[in-house]
């Protein structure tokens, strides 16, 4: 069986590429000659692209050399009769988020072949996407997901292998997890669908987890490689695993799961795909606002720091928003879980660190939860002002700001807020705040009223006399 061109009417045959994003070309396309002998296990590829669908196919081909794939454009794959498209392994489906012009729901045919083949495997490559759509396109059905941009022919290959192997023949995939763990991390229970950061020693993947409705963030540490895990690690990460799971409070994530594997250390935790204060900060924050935020911050932080926990990464990009305007604390891991010289969540001084970091942190000394205070006084301070207070063309030039630079003086609107930054700031942690209940009590001394709408409370300060 082999489907045709919805333009054309006669079989697309292969163009051999790496990439999927299709390239401008000023010449006449060339493709490959079919092959005469195809495999009986085939793909649906659909998309009204030609050389874009083509391109994956290619690349599903390469994946999985025992598996062939047919494309066929949007309008062909409506009019396919159900024993058509049951009749393939899995569909592939190439998805525009970003048409305008009221172009209609661009998951309608993910919803619709679900419920017409609720068994088969569905993989969907985005194009415009972020994570409220990966998100949704899980809920809707979807086995997978990629950005169109960032499909890895790796996972690929072990989303596709399962299509071509006899039920419990995992010998293909215990060689290429054994080959290259970070190519498809195996956790039991957990489907990953995209990977969210990576680096050297760990990886967070957006995941779906077999026995929760909602993805999950799933943070994933190798055991084996640059930095061997001791026994000793697996029982520190264990119980501080444990102690981060009991915290309770709406302003730090929950911890929904963590484990151990022969080959990674784990832990889920919940996945906010409204987007982090990183984002939020792009555009101007109001006074209110600010100080609301840092009060929601200085609120997890009293917890954390009561359960001996200091976080040691505090963020912009580690505060997530919800649609009730919500501050929550996420990736804690690096707070206590040190596993020999790495951690779950390593903080990587050469991406956006450097602006956050306290000045002992600079000096290779062990912060306490002083130093978690210092890091919520530079994001107060670039809440209200909208900069940052120390800057630099290089990594030298950051540290010596925080090491030895003046704190920066606020603009008159926020004057008042000056002797709470000047203490979240200072370079001694012994003339910092020795308590974030402390700093607590000073914003609510010092904020004008603050009315805002979480959880339908309204929360006011005490105006400035």
């Amino acid at each position: 069986m082999s489907t045709p061109s919805a333009s054309t009417g006669r079989l697309e045959p292969t163009i051999s590429t790496d990439r999927l994003e299709p390239t401008i070309s000023t010449g006449r396309l060339e493709p490959t000659i079919a092959p005469t002998k195809r495999s009986a296990i085939r793909c649906l590829v659909v998309h009204d692209d030609l050389e874009l669908r083509l391109r994956l196919a290619s690349l599903a081909r390469r994946a999985v050399p025992k598996l062939d794939a047919d494309c066929i454009g949007a309008a062909s794959f409506d009019a396919l009769s159900v024993e058509r498209i049951t009749g393939y392994a899995a569909l592939l489906l190439i998805v525009e988020f970003n048409l305008r012009d009221n172009a209609g729901d661009p998951l309608v045919r993910l919803t619709r072949a679900r419920a017409q083949a609720p068994h088969l495997p569905i993989f969907v490559f985005a194009r415009g996407g972020d994570e409220r759509n990966a998100a949704r396109t899980i809920k809707l059905g979807a086995n997978d997901y990629w950005p169109v941009h960032s499909v890895k022919l790796g996972e690929l290959a072990a989303a596709l292998q399962p299509l071509v192997e006899p039920a419990g023949d995992t010998a293909t995939t215990t060689i290429i997890a054994a080959a290259d763990p970070w190519r498809q991390p195996r956790i039991a229970g957990y489907r990953l669908v995209k990977t969210i950061a990576e680096s050297p020693t760990a990886a967070v993947y957006l995941a779906q987890n077999n026995d929760l409705a909602q993805p999950v963030a799933l943070k994933v540490h190798a055991l084996k490689g640059r930095y061997e895990v001791t026994d000793a690690d697996r029982k520190r990460f264990t119980k501080e695993c444990q102690i981060l799971s009991a915290l309770n409070h709406r302003s730090i994530a929950d911890v929904l799961d963590y484990g151990i594997t022969d080959d990674y250390l784990y832990l889920a935790l919940e996945y906010f795909p409204c987007g982090s204060m990183r984002d939020r900060l792009k555009n101007p924050v109001s006074e209110a606002d600010a100080v609301n935020y840092a009060r929601q911050i200085g609120e997890a932080l009293v917890v954390l720091h009561a359960a001996k926990v200091v976080h040691r990464d505090l963020k912009p990009s580690n505060l997530m928003l919800t649609d009730e305007n919500r501050v929550i604390l996420i990736d804690f891991g690096s707070a206590s879980m040190r596993h020999a010289a790495s951690d779950l969540s390593k903080s990587d001084l050469c991406t956006g660190t450097p602006y956050y970091v306290c000045p002992e942190q600079i000096d290779s000394n062990d912060p306490d939860a002083r130093g978690d205070l210092y890091s919520l006084g530079v994001v107060l301070y670039e809440m209200l002002v909208g900069s940052l207070p120390y800057v630099g063309s290089n990594l030298a030039e950051i540290f010596a700001g925080h090491l030895s630079g003046a704190v920066p003086r606020l603009p008159q609107r926020v004057l008042r807020y000056q002797p709470i930054i000047d203490r979240l700031l200072a370079k001694n942690p012994a003339d910092r705040y020795s308590s974030a209940a402390l700093f607590l009590e000073d914003l609510s001394a010092v904020s004008a009223p603050i009315r805002t709408s979480v959880d339908g409370v309204s929360h006011m300060g005490v105006p400035n006399s």
